[in-house]
């Protein structure tokens, strides 16, 4: 079997594009570096390099050899955390692709807490609503909301964006608190207009089942933080995710008003790439992820919710599939 640290060492040197670059980078001299390389030429019996004064150029055998050794030494360092997590801290760079609504409100005003539990752990967040290629952009894991489309990413349920109807207690001081479908129709109601320029349906679980209605808003807002910070600042009623308005409710900004029509809303998931171990970073952050939409079931609702689904264990991973 090939020394691993020759292979190491021809990977490096690719991607640094030369010999001196990939010798200081490894600790090594530049001669040590090439004669690693010209050894493992020697043991694969191909030429993987075409060297010149002025630049290096891979063959397209080894092209080849170097899109299959990244995966190979990326599987490496995964096994090596996933053997470890259990008696080491996750450590290095964790990339994760969150919608704008989730990562807002659900994600950034918590993360004090990640990192205290994983200091040593580098989050990067990359926020967008348009859904990213976690391959093509080198994206370790992403939250996904609602039906999936079919992928070769595997997905993992941590939850559910359950929806709730929200006003600010200024609010319900001078208007009153709205107890069924029928009087919200006498108050001023805030509603997010979707991409596609049309206005949320709200969703509501009733005894006949789950129904859905047509809101007549006083407010149009097509940002869903927005509406919230519309809500909290007592203009109006709206119905929310209660993911995304439980930093407000936990102030007393906002507060819970007919509990009896939450309705089960959305599933959430986290998606990876296939790999054959998971890195210790993205387990912590799936656990870290699946604790906080747990923490999302207030007292107060806690039954209704346990009424409508019973608590879920954490889901085996699956491949995903619309």
């Amino acid at each position: 079997m090939e020394d691993f640290s020759a292979i190491s060492a021809f990977v490096r040197v690719v991607e640094a594009k030369s010999f001196a670059a990939a010798a200081t980078q490894l600790g090594m001299t530049p001669s040590g570096v090439s004669r690693a390389v010209s050894r493992l030429e020697e043991r694969l019996g191909a030429r993987l390099l075409f060297r010149s004064t002025r630049a290096l150029r891979l063959t397209d055998d080894g092209a080849a050899f170097h899109a299959r050794c990244k995966e190979i030494l990326a599987d490496l360092a995964e096994a090596t955390e996933a053997l470890n997590y259990a008696t080491h801290k996750p450590t290095g760079r964790l990339r994760v692709g969150l919608s704008l609504a989730v990562g807002r409100a659900a994600i950034i005003p918590r993360l004090g807490e990640f990192e205290a539990r994983y200091p040593d752990i580098r989050l990067e967040l990359s926020m967008t609503d348009n859904p990213a290629d976690l391959i093509q952009e080198g994206i370790d894991c992403a939250i996904r909301v609602g039906q999936l489309e079919d992928s070769s990413l595997i997905a993992r349920k941590i939850g559910y964006l359950r929806n709730v109807v929200v006003a600010s207690p200024e609010y319900l001081l001078r208007h009153g608190e709205p107890h069924s479908l029928d009087d919200l129709k006498a108050h001023r109601c805030i509603n997010y207009i979707m991409p596609n320029g049309k206005p949320r349906q709200w969703q509501f679980d009733t005894p006949g089942g789950q129904v859905g209605v047509d809101i007549d808003a006083h407010m149009l807002i097509n940002d869903g933080e927005s509406v919230i910070q519309a809500a909290a600042a007592g203009l109006g009623i709206t119905q929310t995710p209660h993911m995304l308005a439980c930093c407000y409710l936990e102030a007393g900004r906002l507060q819970l008003v007919m509990t009896d029509t939450i309705s089960t809303g959305k599933p959430v998931w986290i998606v990876y790439p296939q790999k054959k171990h998971l890195s210790a970073r993205v387990q912590a952050f799936i656990e870290w992820v699946r604790e906080i939409f747990d923490r999302t079931n207030e007292p107060g609702i806690k039954k209704k919710l346990a009424d409508m689904e019973h608590v879920e264990k954490m889901p085996e991973p699956q491949r995903l599939s619309a």
